[in-house]
């Protein structure tokens, strides 16, 4: 895949995959939570800043971003399970914000299709499960019993990590089992994310590549 300046999306997407990938090694480093932190705000800042067109929608995306990353520094630092809560909860309204904002842009704003709009179509994706993840994260926490095959122990990272694992396990409807939701919420949250998730792919996201090709073929 070749970088092109011009493709916002393109960027935000290789970092949201990046971060994916790379985090659940460098997890444990001390510092970590902190690079990561700044670097994904920043990278989700700059991939979407096309889509804030209307002042309002700029300011309430930074002041989410900004308590969002805030608490998330704060709960690394101090690392106590009620600001983890928090940071939890506040990713989570983050994340969907910005997956809501892109999505009016991508699929309701732009007539042209082309290959950075189909980029940002993938990110929204992964954010619909970052922010589940963020929101499972934040019940766990809250609550030990929520889910299943999960120990909430000190290490909140470990659970931030298996939360988003469950997350994107849940998203993609895989199901392996290993951790499964016990308490009612946790359930219907569950069965949400897979309806979102399954939806997503089969009808906005096939509508728009189904119209690249066919703009494609106009050519």
């Amino acid at each position: 895949m070749k970088l092109d300046p011009s493709r916002p999306f393109q960027r935000l997407l290789i970092t949201q995959v990046a971060l994916i990938l790379i985090y659940p090694l460098i997890a444990e480093y001390r510092g970590a939570n902190f690079l990561l932190g700044a670097f994904l705000v920043l990278a989700l800042y700059g991939g979407v800043s096309v889509t804030l067109k209307r002042p309002l929608i700029m300011w309430i995306a930074i002041v989410l971003g900004v308590i969002f990353v805030g608490s998330y520094w704060l709960s690394a630092a101090i690392d106590t399970r009620e600001l983890r809560v928090w940071s939890g909860a506040w990713g989570a309204a983050f994340f969907w914000f910005v997956a809501v904002v892109m999505m009016k842009h991508i699929f309701f704003t732009r007539s042209r299709v082309d290959m950075d709009l189909i980029y940002g179509a993938v990110s929204i994706y992964l954010l619909i499960g970052s922010g589940f993840g963020e929101l499972f994260q934040a019940f766990a926490l809250a609550d030990p019993n929520t889910f299943n095959g999960i120990e909430i122990t000190g290490d909140y990272d470990k659970v931030a990590r298996s939360m988003s694992y469950y997350s994107f396990v849940t998203l993609t409807t895989l199901g392996y089992g290993d951790i499964t939701p016990a308490a009612h919420y946790a359930k219907v949250l569950a069965y949400v994310e897979a309806i979102i998730g399954q939806l997503y792919l089969t009808i906005l996201v096939a509508r728009l590549v189904g119209t690249y090709i066919a703009q494609s073929q106009q050519k």
